[in-house]
């Protein structure tokens, strides 16, 4: 008998110490868990998240070769000389524009060449001449092509002669 209460004795102290560990280990991990939301917490509102940026695609620009025409003039021989680019509003558009090329420009001299000279003589005389050529540009090259899209005409050289 005493060997079984000595065993007995030796069962509850084991149990005993493999429940205070196990209740121990419970206990130390959701310290470390609870440590950890909480270090995260402080960590995330310390660095907010920058909003981020819209992305604006990069402007597309078609460069013409410098027009040089003669003007419809009562005073003499006079001339316009310009260089220009279009902004395009796709690749689509740049990539239509270089292929009929030789349309592009002749729509534009033909434009150039039925102005005077008093109607390129002004800041707003020059921004309805872009507007002319954005709109003899947009239109479809062949019946069953879409307009371009062009954005803009911008003046890099100008001359009246």
């Amino acid at each position: 008998m005493a060997n079984t209460l000595t065993s007995s004795q030796a069962d509850g102290n084991t149990s005993k110490r493999g429940r205070l560990l196990l209740v121990l280990g419970v206990v130390l991990v959701a310290a470390l868990g609870a440590g950890g939301f909480f270090l995260g917490n402080i960590l995330s509102n310390r660095q907010p998240a920058a909003p981020a940026a819209p992305v604006v695609p990069p402007p597309i620009f078609v460069p013409l070769e410098a027009f040089t025409v003669n003007l419809k003039s009562d005073d003499g021989d006079r001339f316009l000389h310009t260089g220009l680019s279009l902004k395009v509003a796709n690749a689509k558009d740049q990539a239509r524009i270089t292929e009929y090329l030789p349309e592009v420009r002749s729509r534009i001299l033909l434009l150039l060449s039925a102005k005077q000279p008093p109607d390129l003589a002004t800041v707003d005389g020059k921004r309805k001449l872009a507007q002319e050529i954005q709109n003899v540009i947009s239109q479809p090259f062949a019946p069953n092509l879409p307009k371009q899209q062009i954005l803009d005409v911008l003046f890099t050289s100008f001359v009246v002669q």
